[in-house]
């Protein structure tokens, strides 16, 4: 299923997602989704809020790939204090 792309402004975008907690048959077919929804839009990268949906999951790449890396659940460190 291709989503619609949200559009800055959108509320789902200005509000922190929800971290993962199944690892189930859903998550599969929302990443399966995405994947979809980014090659159609020919992007190389895509987050579950910018299809409307409140999830902290993020997938990239630049080629088709079985092996693209996706993200569940990931975070943002600040790891410098010059950052």
């Amino acid at each position: 299923m291709i989503y619609p792309i949200v559009k800055y402004g959108q509320k789902v975008l200005e509000k922190p997602a929800e971290p993962v907690s199944e690892f189930d048959s859903d998550l599969e077919k929302l990443v399966a989704d995405m994947f979809e929804t980014m090659y159609a839009a020919s992007g190389v990268g895509l987050a579950a809020p910018q299809i409307g949906v409140a999830l902290r999951v993020v997938i990239f790449g630049v080629a088709r790939n079985p092996r693209y890396p996706r993200a569940c659940r990931p975070r943002y460190s600040n790891y410098r204090d010059d950052f």
